[in-house]
């Protein structure tokens, strides 16, 4: 008798064990899943704030008067994910590998690069350089 109880306790303790380890498995997928999910919401968030950054300072430009002069800096990156912006006549397009985020602008002349760029307003015109 001594023999089968040993034989039931192993078993018992390899299923509990193994019950253990696929919750285990179910927890690691779900926050896996939660992680991927936040992140991706930080990355359309950032975004979204460059994007409206560089509207926000070409609205300022084109509702003041001539001789406005102002420099801003963009980003490198954004929080290490890489992105490209531009403005295409008065669209302006914000993007990285997954998402893209589109606002109408101003009309401008030049173009926008990550680090410095001056915004200046002469003869009704925004000058981006």
């Amino acid at each position: 008798m001594g023999k089968q109880l040993k034989a039931q306790l192993s078993l018992e303790f390899v299923s509990l064990v193994a019950l253990a380890f696929l919750v285990m498995v179910v927890f690691i997928a779900s926050t896996r899943s939660e992680f991927d999910e936040l992140r991706s919401r930080e990355e359309m968030s950032l975004v979204k704030d460059v994007a409206v950054k560089v509207q926000t300072e070409l609205i300022i430009a084109s509702g003041v008067e001539d001789g406005y002069l102002r420099t801003f800096e963009l980003p490198a990156s954004l929080d290490n994910i890489n992105y490209t912006i531009g403005i295409t006549n008065t669209t302006l397009v914000a993007m990285t590998e997954d998402y893209e985020y589109v606002l109408a602008v101003p009309a401008v002349e030049g173009v926008l690069k990550k680090g410095s760029n001056t915004i200046n307003k002469t003869g009704s015109i925004i000058y981006l350089s």
